[in-house]
């Protein structure tokens, strides 16, 4: 994997560079000192399979995370902080992760291993019957399912559309908890998320999709409790932010 970590402190940055060096050899890790500057090289096409930003005065890892989102959508994300009480901002960029200062090798393996099991959860396969036919494709391919009648249109993210045979209960129960049912009929992945905002959602590739009318506060609850406990279900959190014992 090619990493990188952006962190305004050089001594900070020296030092995860050395736990960098002893837990994870394997690994490419580039660093940076400004956040302008790693903008700028993801911007130039510099791809990396993980991120570790400091909140740093040039621009605030937040504000970074938010601007590298809209361009590289798919990075995960992992915060550097001294404190907790920066969760909640880092629930509300969709963050992998966050590590209090200062970084360990158990902390970086942690942050490893979730990014592996974010990776494998995301590859679940589902196997649906269209017209006679059997169709395979993975969790992280469907953006959204669409009822039409009795069928639900499912969306792959290639454009790929397949119709199937489905109730309500049937859809919701076939694609779990990490899909969510946005109005009457239209079902979410909500990975695909790009933006949840007070009467409608935007998906990674632009779209806007309207809110169901009535059901908002449910629909923002629901997405807060499963984006949240995909980043603080290691932490011990409960979904309110508060530590359990």
């Amino acid at each position: 994997m090619r990493i990188a970590v952006c962190d305004d402190n050089s001594i900070d940055l020296k030092a995860m560079g050395e736990v960098f060096r002893r837990a994870a050899p394997a690994h490419t890790l580039d660093t940076f000192s400004e956040g302008s500057k790693l903008l700028d090289a993801i911007s130039g096409g510099r791809s990396y399979d993980l991120l570790f930003l400091d909140i740093m005065p040039e621009i605030t890892g937040m504000e970074l995370a938010r601007k590298i989102a809209v361009i590289a959508p798919d990075i995960p994300v992992v915060f550097l902080t001294d404190s907790d009480a920066y969760a909640v901002e880092a629930f509300s960029v969709r963050a992998l992760h966050y590590i209090l200062k200062p970084m360990t090798e158990q902390s970086l393996k942690e942050c490893l291993n979730r990014l592996e099991e974010r990776r494998s959860a995301r590859r679940r396969v589902y196997i649906v019957s269209s017209s006679g036919d059997q169709h395979m494709f993975f969790a992280d391919e469907l953006q959204y399912a669409e009822c039409d009648a009795h069928y639900y249109d499912l969306h792959l993210k290639n454009g790929m559309v397949i119709r199937v045979r489905m109730t309500q209960k049937e859809i919701r129960d076939t694609l779990g908890d990490s899909f969510l049912m946005v109005s009457r009929g239209l079902v979410v992945n909500v990975e695909f998320i790009r933006q949840l905002g007070p009467k409608s959602c935007i998906l990674k590739d632009g779209r806007e999709i309207l809110l169901s009318h009535g059901n908002t506060e449910e629909i923002h609850s629901a997405y807060a409790a499963y984006v949240f406990s995909q980043l603080s279900e290691r932490r011990g959190a409960s979904p309110d932010g508060t530590k359990q014992s």
